[in-house]
């Protein structure tokens, strides 16, 4: 009998899943087989912009076969987050939760990136950004329904998470707009923890 687990936590560390309420736009992936031998890949990668007073967006993968033999659930989420105006509250949640119940020979694999950045009301991602983030996606479910091993799988998203959080940075675009006025420092990157 074989069980394979993997965790993967950025900010929150969780076998429940966090609370999803709140000012902002949230990315929630869910890939929680139960049928023996099914294997459910998911991924999601979205840009989204928000003025609400109160951030409180969540970021959360979630794998967590049960109940079944052979089967897999991998979870992918990536968000960038373009806020807005003056937030009163900016306390957003990223999260990644892999959990194997009731299982034989299953695998779980979760893996969340989440980038918060304040700008100018108005602030949009450009067209080559937009260009950038869809190449992104298609690589991340690539990556994802490649059948690589859980670290492989984790270096490669890893990889474009940087690139992710590039193409945000650098393709931002307002009458010369930058990000929290080009101070990285003051802008929230929330990244997975090296392994």
């Amino acid at each position: 009998m074989r069980r394979v687990l993997a965790l993967t936590m950025i900010l929150t560390l969780s076998l429940a899943l966090p609370a999803v309420a709140g000012g902002g736009p949230n990315n929630i992936v869910i890939a929680s087989p139960t049928a023996d031998g099914a294997k459910l890949h998911r991924t999601s990668v979205k840009v989204s912009s928000t003025g609400s007073q109160s951030v409180t967006s969540t970021n959360l993968a979630n794998a967590t076969p049960h109940d079944c033999t052979g089967c897999e659930g991998i979870a992918v989420a990536f968000q960038a987050l373009i806020v807005t105006g003056d937030s009163t509250t900016l306390s957003p949640t990223n999260a990644a939760v892999a959990v194997n119940t009731n299982c034989t020979s299953c695998g779980a694999f979760a893996y969340a990136y989440q980038y918060v950045v304040t700008a100018d009301h108005g602030t949009h991602l450009s067209r080559d950004g937009r260009a950038k983030i869809a190449d992104i996606r298609r690589q991340a479910t690539a990556a994802t329904n490649a059948g690589l091993a859980y670290g492989d799988l984790d270096a490669k998203l890893t990889q474009l998470a940087g690139e992710f959080k590039a193409a945000v940075v650098d393709d931002l675009e307002h009458s010369g707009a930058d990000p929290h006025d080009g101070d990285p420092e003051a802008d929230i990157d929330e990244a997975p923890a090296a392994s």
